[in-house]
């Protein structure tokens, strides 16, 4: 077990933990895996981190965490002995993915170890429900999906280096959520397997609705080995952008669009301005001082929505076709946080905010906007319901990721306060807690499934807060 040191800084005191990972345990790992995959000293850092720097509250708290050593694991026989040897040894460990998440998901903040599952990438089927490794990219699957007419009920911008564990774990919906949902809604899951952290690691599927306890854990619960998702019918998607220089008249027209029915969309987006001007590679379509909307609408529909954007004096200014196979650009690299990434190339103060803006959302957007003007800039995401905020909510709903022109954590936690009491919903990204980061009303079952799965407590330690025990964290003396 890791033990500590209170040391002295300044005016502070600073735990300091102490190396769990020995020599004699690098060289058992040796013996269960190439050398070649086991990284240690300064190589671990590219294991050890995540987006996490969008936040400058998480870059304060997380940017010197680092694992002891990284492995990269290609086998559930592999992942078997090395957790059982970690078990034995009483060694924290976190589980990597596509390392695309944002709010230090994958980020050990006690040493121990970091295991890599991208070798673990088979995709077994894609018969209307995708059964795959925890490794397996969701690119890898949605191209493998639309060979056979299904596609990805919902994925995040990051689609192309993400792992579907990974989403699991640590994401919530994205493009597809305005037709199918985030992934906990409906019968988008319909199963996982999870490893146990024991002396003798077992393996245990949960099915259905049962199996939702197990997502959006960062890997507290139990090490997400396989999963199966239902796919959703494979569409000729057009990518389209729509400017226009009234916020309001755009959001009324981009709204009849996302709630009309006869209209099959994967994506509906909404910007500001001047987030528009962050996105270089489109700058020749979007004129300045227009704000976008950003589709993507089956083909057929095409020419309605054109007509019915003519009709509201909404110009139209980009066409591209997705694609089959899917073939890039997209406009999918410019919406969900990959919006987030722009504006903060091109302005490094930039932060964020994941907001549900409830049904009131035109009036509210109204206040937001009177009383920040350009500190807080308009990114809306719409979908059908948002398990971050309204879990269970039908319809659709209007959330988004706002861009926040950061100054002070005083000025970033007012501002939060601010949208709370208008009814608002905030999902916080500028913790690495996992009850502080969203919604989250089956709580006490991902309690106990983590009591009956991890009786160490050793999976990605200090992530779920609410837990009633955390063995690594330090005890002033």
């Amino acid at each position: 077990m890791a033990t500590f040191l209170l040391v002295h800084q300044g005016m502070t005191s600073k735990p300091i933990y102490l190396p769990t990972i020995t020599p004699e345990i690098v060289s058992t790992l040796q013996s269960i895996v190439p050398k070649e995959r086991i990284f240690t000293g300064s190589k671990t850092e590219k294991f050890s981190k995540d987006f996490y720097w969008y936040s400058p509250i998480l870059k304060r708290l997380l940017e010197d965490r680092r694992a002891e050593v990284a492995i990269r694991i290609d086998t559930r026989e592999e992942l078997r002995d090395i957790t059982a040897l970690f078990f034995s040894k009483d060694v924290p460990v976190v589980i990597r993915g596509g390392g695309s998440g944002n709010y230090g998901q994958l980020i050990p903040l006690y040493g121990g170890a970091v295991l890599d599952l991208s070798g673990m990438s088979k995709i077994f089927s894609v018969d209307g429900v995708v059964r795959a490794e925890a490794g397996a990219t969701l690119r890898a699957i949605e191209f493998e999906a639309r060979k056979a007419g299904w596609e990805l009920r919902c994925m995040p911008s990051t689609w192309a280096i993400s792992s579907i564990g990974g989403f699991f774990c640590g994401g919530s919906g994205g493009i597809g959520s305005i037709l199918h949902g985030g992934i906990s809604s409906g019968d988008n899951v319909k199963s996982v397997t999870i490893m146990t952290m024991e002396s003798e690691p077992k393996f245990i599927k949960f099915e259905e609705k049962d199996a939702i306890k197990a997502l959006h854990t960062y890997g507290t619960t139990g090490i997400m080995v396989e999963v199966e998702m239902r796919l959703g019918k494979a569409f000729n998607w057009e990518q389209l952008i729509f400017v226009h220089d009234n916020w309001h008249e755009l959001l009324d027209w981009t709204y009849s669009v996302a709630t009309d029915d006869k209209i099959v969309k994967r994506l509906v987006t909404v910007f500001e301005a001047e987030i528009c001007s962050y996105f270089k590679p489109l700058k020749k379509f979007l004129p300045e001082e227009k704000m976008a909307t950003f589709l993507m609408v089956d083909e057929p529909a095409v020419e309605a929505l054109l007509e019915s954007a003519k009709a509201a004096g909404i110009a139209h200014v980009y066409s591209r076709p997705f694609g089959n196979p899917p073939k890039p650009p997209f406009i999918t690299d410019y919406t969900w946080n990959h919006t987030t990434l722009w504006a903060i190339k091109a302005d490094p103060s930039i932060t964020y905010l994941q907001c549900g803006f409830g049904e009131n959302f035109s009036e509210n957007l109204d206040k937001l906007k009177n009383k920040y003007g350009d500190e807080f800039l308009l990114h809306l995401e719409l979908t059908l319901g948002n398990a971050k905020f309204e879990a269970g909510k039908p319809g659709v709903t209007v959330g988004g990721i706002p861009l926040i022109k950061f100054t002070t954590e005083e000025r970033l936690n007012e501002i939060i306060d601010f949208c709370k009491s208008i009814g608002v919903g905030i999902a916080n990204p500028h913790t690495y807690k996992l009850e502080e980061g969203g919604v989250h009303p089956d709580i006490v079952e991902k309690r106990a499934l983590k009591d009956a799965v991890d009786p160490k407590a050793l999976l990605n330690p200090g992530k779920m807060i609410s837990y009633h025990k955390n063995p690594f964290e330090a005890q002033p003396t």
